[in-house]
């Protein structure tokens, strides 16, 4: 069965006799097989993996791990495993991941950095306690068990949620009518979703989470952009997201806290000792809604 899986094959980048400052030499992975779904639909040619070393095949595969001590990056001990993530809204800005530490040009101003302790100390995924989750000023029950984790992914699209009561609770209570009629639509004021993590709180507004809503007919004529345009709610918008289920090891109350999270919010990774710092991001423009397309 085609499950989009790779067969790789290893092979260890040249050592250079000189002392090339920038530089690394490290181990990569090569695809030598891969399956038409998904990777046929990417235009890029690599994934540049930054997960915790727990997930490579070696420290030598990792390039947190390995940059400092190959003297990629020549920073102080404390900021050796540390890189800072920006992600940007629009063509005004440009996304930056920074190794050795991270740039307070990209918090907005006032901003201060938050530190949150990862979920386990040797933990394979770059991973967070939740406290609680809050939908437009409801607290959910979900996580009073206190299993709930989240994990932070610059690789996924949306937020990320388990099959099951979540979900449903999510978009009852973040639904809502948009106040802006025009083109702006589900970019105004709404319900915020709120995400408590040990030291800081993930707070999403309609702009970060939300699409207008679309209910298609589809008996009825004309094109299928007609059928869209015919079956956009009124001034409704609805809460993006993504239904996945994690396996053991991971808990069953995992979310993965994607894109929305790392535009709203730069993003600072930490493996000595393993912990996530966020601060409210500095952007040219603020972030808009997406279309219903």
């Amino acid at each position: 069965e085609d499950d989009g899986e790779s067969v790789i094959d290893e092979e260890e980048g040249q050592k250079s006799d000189q002392d090339i400052g920038g530089c690394l030499a490290m181990r990569f992975l090569t695809a030598v097989s891969m399956s038409d779904y998904p990777y046929s639909l990417f235009s890029f040619d690599g994934i540049f993996g930054l997960g915790p070393h727990l997930l490579s095949q070696a420290k030598e595969f990792n390039l947190v791990e390995s940059g400092a001590p190959g003297g990629a990056w020549q920073v102080d001990y404390e900021k050796t495993k540390m890189f800072g993530v920006f992600l940007a809204v629009s063509n005004k800005e440009d996304s930056e991941i920074t190794f050795g530490g991270y740039k307070t040009e990209h918090m907005a101003e006032g901003a201060q950095l938050v530190w949150n302790p990862g979920a386990e100390p040797d933990q394979e995924h770059w991973m967070l306690k939740i406290k609680s989750i809050t939908a437009g000023g409801v607290r959910l029950p979900f996580c009073d068990d206190g299993t709930c984790r989240a994990l932070v992914d610059t690789g996924m699209s949306l937020i990320g949620i388990p099959s099951g009561d979540l979900g449903p609770a999510l978009y009852t209570h973040l639904r809502h009518t948009s106040e802006d009629t025009g083109a702006g639509l589900c970019n105004g004021p709404g319900p915020k979703l709120e995400i408590e993590l040990e030291h800081s709180t993930i707070t999403l507004d309609p702009p970060d989470y939300a699409r207008p809503e679309i209910v298609t007919n589809p008996d009825a004529g004309g094109t299928e952009d007609e059928k869209v345009d015919e079956g956009l709610e009124k001034n409704k918008c609805v809460p993006m997201l993504m239904r996945m289920d994690l396996h053991a090891p991971l808990s069953p109350k995992t979310l993965i806290l994607g894109e929305p999270v790392l535009q709203k919010y730069y993003t600072v990774f930490d493996g000595l000792p393993p912990r996530i710092g966020f601060a409210l991001a500095h952007h040219v423009v603020p972030k808009r809604a997406n279309s219903a397309a």
